[in-house]
């Protein structure tokens, strides 16, 4: 059923990834940094077609395509921290150039959907990504959950805070945002916390505590069974991970649910994102009984 080569492309706004898959064999991968931090139209397309012509044979029946932010008919209409997307028909340019079908998703579901064979036991299985901004997405019985219009479950943006100049959301607190805020490199104050400062670990300790926060309105609104935790940001998971799961637990309403939610960090690797928008578009590709 699918044994067909497809292309699944993990599209952010610092780098693109990519791999050529046959079925569930990887047969070759690709990454490319966008060469600029400011990205323009010209700069995206650019980097999306060094790395699917890195991968891309006349065999190729189907491509499949990751993006941050709300998708819907198949266009970027919120783009969160990569505002040029709204700008881009991606699906229309790719399909033109490499006359092959395009599917596109929104990168946190297609990365449950790779996600969600490491977890068969579960019903009910929300992803969170923690990278620059906060990703999310949630499966159910396992189907991606999208809501009423096909573009739910964006809580890094939930509004947290308010002050008379400036509205603060979710990924204010426990994304990359939180050490940009504070003018820190989350990976810089990762290294030193592990080597042993203080005054890092208490911060990682707040990042954590924000954390749990967010995970416990996550398990008091919709109650899963487990949240996967990825992104950029789960690398430091032993600085906080203690802290975000007792915090959370300390917040959860139900004695049921403080008790057998379970919190996990990724079972894959880097290349999920890609991963997922290949079986996506594996799953675009299947032909119509």
């Amino acid at each position: 059923m699918q044994n067909h080569l497809a292309i699944g492309i993990d599209a952010g706004g610092t780098k693109i990834r990519g791999v050529l898959m046959r079925g569930t064999a990887i047969l070759k991968r690709a990454e490319f940094f966008h060469p600029q931090k400011t990205l323009t139209k010209k700069i995206f397309l650019g980097s999306l077609y060094t790395v699917i012509d890195r991968l891309y044979s006349t065999r190729v029946s189907n491509i499949g395509i990751g993006l941050p932010g709300v998708i819907t008919n198949n266009r970027v209409v919120g783009a969160g921290n990569v505002k040029i997307l709204t700008r881009i028909d991606v699906k229309k340019i790719v399909e033109q150039k490499y006359k092959t079908r395009v599917a596109l998703d929104n990168d946190v579901k297609v990365a449950l959907r790779a996600e969600l064979p490491f977890h068969t036991r579960f019903a009910s299985v929300f992803m969170l990504t923690l990278g620059t901004g906060i990703g999310a997405a949630w499966s159910l019985d396992g189907h991606i959950m999208r809501g009423g219009f096909g573009t739910a479950y964006e809580i890094g943006h939930l509004i947290t805070d308010k002050t008379p100049n400036h509205l603060y959301e979710l990924e204010d607190f426990c994304a990359r945002k939180f050490f940009m805020r504070k003018r820190l490199d989350p990976l810089a104050s990762e290294m030193k916390a592990r080597q042993g400062s203080v005054t890092h670990k208490k911060l990682w300790r707040q990042f954590g505590e924000n954390l749990g926060i967010a995970l416990a309105n996550i398990v008091n609104f919709i109650e899963p069974e487990v949240i996967i935790i990825g992104g950029g940001m789960s690398h430091a998971w032993p600085l906080y991970i203690a802290t975000a799961r007792a915090t959370m637990k300390h917040l959860v309403l139900s004695n049921v649910a403080r008790a057998k939610v379970r919190i996990k960090k990724t079972r894959s690797h880097k290349w999920i994102g890609a991963i997922g928008a290949a079986m996506l578009a594996q799953e675009k590709g299947k032909p119509r009984p």
